[in-house]
């Protein structure tokens, strides 16, 4: 089954933007999504966001999202201004390289009482979801395995749900399915076109007390059974979208990138070949 690959280039964190662009050609990806940090570095020596976004697609490579931005639960008590101009900033970016998307996550302290800031954070979301509809874009909220707030698949429907809001949507990273306490059934309350990206990659094989979402590995080289995972989140949400292959790892960064890039097309193929039709 072919599906609709991106390169994350969170998968490469070490790497440098001129390099990895070049390595986006050299291995003919179509699709990609940028993390921030780096086209901040480009800014900062005064390389404006629309030529990166050109160089990209003289690569052949399209941005399909930037990640991340974040917005703090109310107990944490964050500064405001300094929250709003970030993701003001996230923003632009996103608009200024041609990327439809920006992954948001949500970061922060929970209050005695776990309805309440659920209400107060979906608020908020709604809020910020307006933010992007004013710029075009929409926002991939992604929950994080093991964080107090927005920690699991339910809470993220939960709040996709109380945030309503056409331009906000759930992102499906499968390493923080696996290790935090989600259950692929819950898809079923999520509503009609409402899963926006799916992140892929795997758990290392480590014992499940120890296993945090930052231990991934390789699709194929760890715990879950990635095409079986895949064809089921297909199959209860009729997702179309891009496959996002993020290896959010230090052992990862490490290697030498030429051999990330081979061992993730290896992987993807595996990954097709096993999904059902």
């Amino acid at each position: 089954m072919k599906l609709k690959w991106a390169f994350n280039s969170a998968t490469v964190m070490n790497l440098g933007w001129d390099e990895e662009v070049a390595l986006w050609k050299k291995y003919k990806w179509k699709a990609v999504e940028v993390w921030f940090d780096k086209v901040k570095a480009c800014m900062e020596k005064g390389r404006p966001c629309a030529d990166l976004g050109r160089e990209m697609r003289d690569a052949g490579a399209e941005p399909i999202g930037v990640a991340p931005a974040v917005v703090w639960t109310d107990s944490e008590h964050h500064d405001s201004k300094h929250e709003y101009d970030e993701l003001v900033e996230r923003m632009n970016v996103t608009v200024a390289l041609g990327a439809p998307s920006l992954t948001i996550v949500a970061l922060g302290r929970r209050g005695p009482d776990a309805a309440v800031e659920l209400d107060r954070l979906g608020e908020k979301l709604r809020n910020v979801a307006r933010m992007a509809a004013e710029r075009g874009i929409r926002l991939n909220l992604e929950f994080i395995g093991g964080l107090p707030v927005n920690g699991t698949l339910g809470t993220c429907i939960d709040l996709v749900r109380r945030a309503d809001h056409p331009n906000l949507g759930l992102l499906l990273d499968l390493c923080h399915y696996y290790t935090s306490a989600s259950h692929v059934e819950e898809l079923d309350k999520l509503p009609k076109k409402k899963l926006f990206l799916v992140h892929v990659d795997d758990a290392q094989n480590r014992p499940m007390e120890v296993l945090g979402c930052e231990h991934r590995c390789f699709p194929g080289e760890g715990r879950i059974n990635v095409a079986a995972l895949l064809s089921e989140i297909r199959r209860r949400t009729k997702y179309d979208g891009y496959y996002s292959i993020e290896l959010y790892d230090k052992d990862v960064w490490a290697m030498d990138p030429k051999e990330v890039f081979k061992k993730t097309a290896a992987c993807l193929k595996l990954i097709e070949k096993g999904m059902k039709k």
